[in-house]
């Protein structure tokens, strides 16, 4: 969901009450060739053209009338007229149940205000019903802290084959996905945060009120030690004595996600590891799944890391590290570049591996078997 703090509340609440008070309207539009949609259309044409000065105008008129592409429009009422102050231009792939989009924008005049919070969650709202799973966007440097704060991230967990040959590359663009969730309400997600908050708030409180302990006493002018036994609370709470010579251990341990992080890092700034960054191509190497059963490399290391379900052991994260340089040496041959750096790489990933310390038991009471 992206950031679910304060802030995304207060944004997209804000416009929520300017929707409900019928100062904003979100409208649906394609080129049907009436005179009401290629003005709508034009108006968000222009706004796009103003906020992307980068981007090619006919380009940008070619997606926008593009029948395959739908707008949702932020319109606003004022005394003169209603207006176009921002909206989204995406296409759905309704086969691979995802969406791309291709432009937003909000109008300078507009922007700081929650429409561009709002116009997302309905966007996913709609696209929620028409049981899409996944949003894909490519973002610039500038866009791409927007998208994120909607639940968007720059390691992909849509799979490949849905959607690649199907959306175009950008080079100087960032590929950022979004899943959706069929149980969240997108439309009234600010409420539904706010009464979450207010409800664990009140939990905490009436726990702490009902377990309140007598202080523990301290001779003046003197140090003392206490035993587990006589902390009272903790047994109460539900420790053990194990749990929490664990827990003050864990306190100076990184922990194994972070770990994992750093080590992805290190190889990845290894020189010898550009072949093993993304997925092989089966169109360069049309029998390579022939020959390797179980493909490998460091983006969908990564994405499974981030899950945080598939790493529950320093043997499991190890394991698909060393498959992507076995692969390598399965598929090429000793006097080939790629054999040579999967050597390479396969050492640098021994290297760094030693240092890999296993995840506490209360970091893996975090996870979930996917």
């Amino acid at each position: 969901m992206g950031e679910t703090g304060l802030g995304f509340v207060k944004r997209d609440v804000g416009a929520k009450q300017e929707e409900d008070k019928g100062i904003i309207d979100f409208r649906l539009y394609t080129n049907d060739g009436t005179v009401e949609s290629l003005r709508l259309l034009i108006d968000l044409k222009n706004i796009v053209s103003k906020q992307l000065p980068k981007m090619p105008k006919e380009y940008i008129t070619r997606l926008m009338l593009d029948r395959n592409h739908s707008s949702m429009m932020i319109v606003k009422k004022t005394p003169a007229r209603s207006k176009v102050i921002g909206g989204v231009v995406y296409r759905p792939f309704e086969h691979g149940k995802f969406a791309e989009i291709a432009f937003l924008a909000i109008t300078s005049t507009e922007q700081v205000k929650g429409y561009g919070t709002r116009l997302m969650n309905k966007l996913k709202s709609h696209l929620q019903k028409q049981s899409i799973r996944f949003m894909l966007t490519y973002a610039d440097n500038n866009a791409i802290g927007y998208f994120k704060k909607q639940g968007f991230s720059t390691v992909t967990r849509m799979p490949k084959h849905l959607w690649y040959g199907y959306i175009k590359d950008y080079d100087s663009g960032t590929l950022m996905d979004c899943q959706l969730n069929p149980e969240i309400d997108y439309e009234n997600i600010s409420s539904d945060l706010k009464r979450q908050k207010a409800a664990l708030l009140n939990a905490v409180c009436q726990l702490y009120h009902l377990n309140i302990q007598k202080g523990l006493p301290f001779p003046p002018n003197k140090a003392k030690k206490f035993a587990f036994e006589d902390v009272k609370g903790l047994k109460e709470s539900g420790w053990t004595l194990e749990e929490y010579k664990q827990s003050m251990r864990q306190e100076e341990k990184e922990p194994f996600y972070k770990q994992c992080k750093k080590i992805l890092k290190a190889i990845g700034e290894n020189s010898a590891s550009w072949p093993f960054k993304k997925p092989v191509n089966t169109r360069d190497a049309p029998d390579y799944k022939e020959i390797v059963r179980c493909p490998m490399d460091l983006e969908t290391v990564e994405r499974k890391l981030e899950e945080r379900v598939w790493y529950k052991s320093k043997a499991a994260f190890a394991k698909d590290l060393m498959l992507i340089a076995s692969n390598a040496k399965a598929y090429n041959q000793p006097d080939t570049i790629y054999y040579k750096c999967a050597e390479s790489i396969e050492e640098c990933i021994k290297e760094n591996l030693e240092r890999l310390q296993e995840p506490s038991s209360l970091e893996l009471q975090t996870l979930q078997i996917p």
